[in-house]
């Protein structure tokens, strides 16, 4: 079960994913700060499900939270490495990944480390740490 702060980072990548122009399609998180209609769930991309997917036209979305604990696991390593290589493929595709802002140095390092860090395809949102719900798992 995801833990109330991812839950409020997927709700601040939804409202990226419409900024965009994207309609949310899949879910696999709490639709309730989302959407009034309970969506499906993401499909699997490679070996992992995103956490939300919008689709526009011919192009798509991909939204992934993350916690600060989240971020240099080698889960996270890999998703991030299959999601990026489905976005690639069509240039108006977008990877949105929300983090807390006080890991943002660990996801800088990271994406150097992957070779992600110049990526106009990626889109990073950080969340003050002081709007983030304190909480354990639900």
């Amino acid at each position: 079960m995801a833990s109330d702060s991812h839950n409020f980072i997927v709700s601040a990548i939804s409202r990226k994913i419409r900024q965009l122009g994207f309609k949310i399609t899949y879910l696999d998180s709490s639709h309730a700060d989302i959407s009034i209609e309970k969506l499906n769930l993401s499909p699997k991309i490679i070996h992992h499900k995103p956490d939300i997917v919008g689709e526009k036209g011919e192009s798509f979305c991909i939204g992934e939270a993350k916690t600060s604990q989240d971020i240099m696991t080698e889960r996270t390593k890999n998703q991030l490495m299959d999601f990026f290589s489905i976005v690639k493929q069509n240039n108006e595709n977008r990877l949105i990944l929300g983090i807390p802002l006080e890991a943002k140095q660990v996801l800088v390092r990271l994406l150097i480390d992957l070779g992600l860090s110049n990526e106009k395809q990626i889109i990073i949102i950080y969340i003050p740490d002081a709007i983030l719900p304190k909480d354990a798992k639900i």
